[in-house]
């Protein structure tokens, strides 16, 4: 029938947690097809779908969903919340479009529980959410040209359920202050191109302390990578990716970072990404 192509995400950007997300050019492409007499589906993708139709009160119309995969699962790249976009966007065209994207995004954010991920995968490029009595409040801005991403992937997975048990709940009005000052950092610097500030401005103490604890080798990811030219390095989402901003001229930091990986513990991968600029499509 048709075709969904969704972008990978990356979370959090260091200090700007469970607000920040941007979209990466690595995608999962989902096969819509017409489902045989009886066919149910049972996954987060089948679930997104049928909850447009239980938002919109429609009786189902089944299908049968295939995929190409190539966002590693529990790896802090979005893979679930492609799922659920993919779901939603299904559902919303076979039902004729009767859903604008701020009533996706919503109702994805519903599903997912906070908005990063699946904001930057609806729309690409850098958003910004808040959310407000429910309602997903975001703001899509295009990133400074002369930057690239360059993702640093371990052989072994970390589940965001076990991530997030480890933050914790309440902390001090210095560290609200501390992220705060560095979100907003991080954004402008991103915006303007002012580049030599993105090293602090992804500072961050709410949660990236606590859970680097749980990623073997971690500190010295961090270290290794910023001595090596990375103008910004910090956990994509709740990791246990490691995610560096490189200037675009900064041509050997890949293979550099390669062979350092090779002899530090966790089969790293490294993987050089642009920005999505344009977030999920249905291709017919």
């Amino acid at each position: 029938m048709f075709n969904i192509k969704v972008p990978a995400t990356s979370a959090n950007l260091g200090a700007g947690f469970d607000c920040l997300a941007i979209a990466i050019d690595l995608y999962n492409t989902f096969k819509i097809e017409k489902a045989p007499k009886g066919f149910k589906g049972d996954n987060l993708i089948y679930k997104s779908y049928y909850e447009v139709f239980k938002h919109l009160n429609e009786e189902i119309i089944e299908i049968k969903i295939s995929s190409d995969s190539n966002i590693p699962i529990s790896r802090g790249l979005g893979s679930s919340a492609s799922c659920i976009v993919a779901g939603v966007l299904a559902a919303n065209k076979i039902l004729n479009f009767p859903l604008n994207n701020e009533e996706l995004l919503n109702l994805s954010n519903s599903i997912e529980g906070h908005p990063d991920n699946v904001s930057a995968a609806l729309y690409g490029g850098l958003t910004i959410n808040a959310v407000k009595n429910g309602k997903v409040l975001t703001n899509k801005i295009i990133p400074n040209e002369s930057i690239k991403f360059t993702a640093l992937i371990p052989g072994f997975e970390l589940s965001t359920k076990s991530s997030r048990e480890v933050i914790p709940r309440e902390i001090s009005l210095d560290t609200a202050v501390f992220n705060i000052q560095r979100t907003a950092l991080l954004v402008s610097s991103l915006i303007n191109g002012n580049l030599d500030l993105l090293k602090w401005a992804v500072e961050d103490k709410i949660h990236q302390p606590y859970r680097m604890d749980l990623i073997e080798n971690s500190n010295i990811v961090f270290n290794t990578a910023y001595e090596l030219g990375a103008l910004a390095v910090f956990l994509s989402g709740a990791g246990p990716t490691i995610m560096c901003i490189t200037h675009i001229k900064n041509k050997e930091f890949k293979d550099n970072i390669s062979s350092r990986l090779k002899k530090i513990s966790g089969e790293w991968k490294v993987f050089e990404h642009n920005i999505d600029l344009e977030g999920a499509k249905i291709i017919n």
